[in-house]
């Protein structure tokens, strides 16, 4: 048996990360099976910006979906069902993993912890140090040490009951640096107010994301996560039938404790329009 394989199995009960053309393999996880319009153009470059599908091994379906971009080393967004209810908790394990796919699709499709992502590397044999291969295309935890920023979720755990939904979502390939401050301020309460809103659906698809700004998080000089200029969020509400009933955007600089709410989706996509410089479309027909 192959070595790395027997790494993968050693980790019964991880998540699974899948490099997912097109997002072939989790296209349920977006509004009318249409991923978001647009983002692929944030890079010039042919393979920096990579469709993730994430899911729990033992459960065989996928939990979210990530745009992720190796440059930046942050998903541009992370697409999701809110499956939370009044009254779920959530769970202890709060471990972020790292995604070995990033560094080549030859690797386990499991999310992993550094030190076991570096053995898997090894023993496939690639070229260069595991610690320095993981670097090219991906954050580690230790950028974010001493920084003002949080490992701010996209797809937030409080979104899914707890279990698997909420465990996979401890990845870094599903956070982007957040101002502390606004992280546990008021994006978190808008992120609880979509949750209220939620409750009044069948069925929320959301898609939350970044705006990638000009600064960086440097470590020893080395600039290592770009920080984001502005965090944004949407989402559609769906009915019994999956007709769309109601549909809003939210947008926050990442430089104040401050959210706009209750945005129009064409609202919202026109302001993006203009921060990221390119024309985007979040939702199918903007959920209507």
């Amino acid at each position: 048996m192959l070595p790395w394989l027997l790494v993968a199995l050693a980790l019964a009960n991880t998540a699974l990360a899948k490099v997912s053309s097109n997002f072939n393999d989790c296209r349920g996880q977006f509004y009318a099976s249409t991923p978001p319009v647009g983002f692929d153009r944030l890079s010039s470059q042919s393979g920096v910006i990579t469709p993730l599908c994430l899911m729990y091994e033992n459960y065989n379906n996928p939990y979210f979906a990530s745009l992720y971009h190796k440059s930046n080393h942050y998903p541009l967004y992370s697409a999701y069902i809110l499956d939370a209810r009044p009254g779920d908790t959530t769970g202890s394990d709060q471990t972020f993993r790292l995604e070995p796919q990033l560094v080549d699709t030859r690797l386990p499709q499991y999310i992993m912890l550094q030190p076991q992502t570096e053995t898997a590397i090894r023993n496939l044999g690639l070229s260069g140090t595991p610690a320095e291969l993981i670097k090219q295309t991906q954050a580690i935890n230790s950028d974010y040490t001493g920084s003002n920023y949080h490992r701010g979720h996209l797809n937030p755990n409080a979104d899914h009951p707890a279990g698997p939904g909420q465990l996979v979502t401890y990845t870094l390939a599903n956070v982007a640096p957040m101002l502390g401050s606004l992280n546990s301020g008021q994006w978190r309460s808008n992120e609880s107010k979509v949750r209220s809103i939620a409750a009044t659906c069948s069925r929320m698809f959301v898609v939350t994301g970044v705006v990638p700004g000009n600064n960086w998080i440097s470590v020893n000089g080395v600039q290592r996560v770009n920080i984001p200029s502005h965090i944004w969020s949407a989402f559609c509400c769906v009915d019994n039938n999956n007709r769309p009933i109601r549909a809003e955007g939210s947008l926050s600089p990442n430089n104040a404790n401050t959210v706009q709410s209750g945005l129009s989706i064409s609202s919202l996509q026109s302001q993006l329009n203009s921060l990221l410089g390119v024309s985007v479309t979040l939702f199918s027909n903007n959920c209507t």
